[in-house]
């Protein structure tokens, strides 16, 4: 029994490990940086807490000997960048450890808000600093009009690049913070459904999981009403009054916010929908088409985009999910 103890323990371990190691590698490449922290979740959501907090401080010990070798290579021994290299991942493992800590009767959807609101108050005056450098602004557009220019755009790549680097930064300042919610919001829910999954695959212990997590059981507490409510009336207020810098970017990331969990909701009226319909095939069909919508299609993925919120939040009056209930 013991040696089949010592067994299971060291492949835990290994499992652990290489756990951390994917979440650094991902982080580290850029182009998958947004998953880094899906496998440390589902190691806490497969395999306890004792192995998410290990799986992230492997996964940051990796980033860290990733950034110094980088910083080696381009002979940058600077003690600020390095911990400007590692201080946004520490940030978000951080706050995916405290969403799996178990504080009071705090349900995992608040633990997300407090973490999301955290990590954005935190980030807010370097973006915003970042995006208003006027410097930084100047060399954005020079160096994408040089490529534009370069790639046969010809005379209009200036203009072009001026216009592209307002947009992008734009965005960024209305809606930093709602990505942060979303990365971290579907990391969570990304890893437990696959450990769920997992789980079930091999006990019935990961029943009860997945069934709390599914979308189709997706609700908003309604305490949130109100605060949404005031919250699209004062972005409302600041597009009447044409504020901008700070306080339009203020406006529009609480505003995106909020909507993001009433838009969760709405996703989950329409997998209920679907479900309830047996077209389960269907919707693996047309979930994938939406999220190219919203890529590819201004117009199209600003209609789901709004679309699915104003279903989440209609459903405090109109119960899509008892439809027949409600008409007896």
């Amino acid at each position: 029994m013991n040696g089949r103890a010592q067994l299971a323990k060291n492949r835990e371990l290994l499992l652990t490990a290489s756990t951390g190691l994917l979440s650094g590698l991902l982080y580290l490449s850029y182009v998958l940086s947004f998953a880094f922290l899906v496998p440390v979740q589902h190691a806490f959501a497969g395999r306890g807490k004792k192995s998410g907090f290990i799986a992230a401080g492997i996964a940051m010990f990796v980033i860290a000997a990733g950034q110094v070798g980088r910083m080696i290579e381009m002979q940058v021994l600077d003690p600020l960048v390095l911990v400007a290299g590692i201080l946004p991942p520490l940030l978000f493992l951080a706050a995916i450890g405290f969403i799996n800590a178990k504080i009071g009767t705090l349900p995992i959807g608040g633990k997300i808000f407090i973490a999301s609101a955290a990590l954005a108050a935190i980030a807010a005056p370097f973006v915003m600093k970042a995006t208003s450098d006027k410097n930084f602004y100047s060399w954005l557009v020079e160096y994408i009009g040089s490529a534009m220019s370069s790639s046969g755009i010809g005379a209009d790549g200036q203009n072009y690049a001026r216009a592209a680097v307002d947009s992008a930064i734009n965005v960024i300042q209305s809606a930093f913070a709602a990505f942060i919610l979303w990365i971290i919001a579907a990391s969570w829910w990304i890893g437990s459904f696959y450990a769920a999954r997992k789980a079930l695959r091999e006990t019935q212990a990961g029943e009860s999981l997945l069934a709390s997590i599914r979308l189709a059981t997706m609700h908003v507490p309604s305490l949130a009403l109100w605060p949404t409510l005031l919250s699209w009336a004062l972005l409302f207020a600041a597009l009447l009054t044409k504020q901008t810098g700070f306080v339009a970017a203020a406006a529009w990331n609480i505003a995106l916010c909020s909507a993001s969990f009433y838009a969760m909701q709405g996703m989950g009226i329409v997998s209920h929908l679907f479900k309830q319909f047996n077209a389960n095939r269907l919707l693996r069909i047309l979930a994938p088409l939406a999220i190219a919508a919203v890529a590819l299609s201004s117009t199209a993925g600003a209609l789901i985009l709004i679309a699915l919120p104003l279903l989440g939040i209609t459903e405090v009056w109109l119960p899509y999910r008892n439809l027949k209930g409600a008409l007896k």
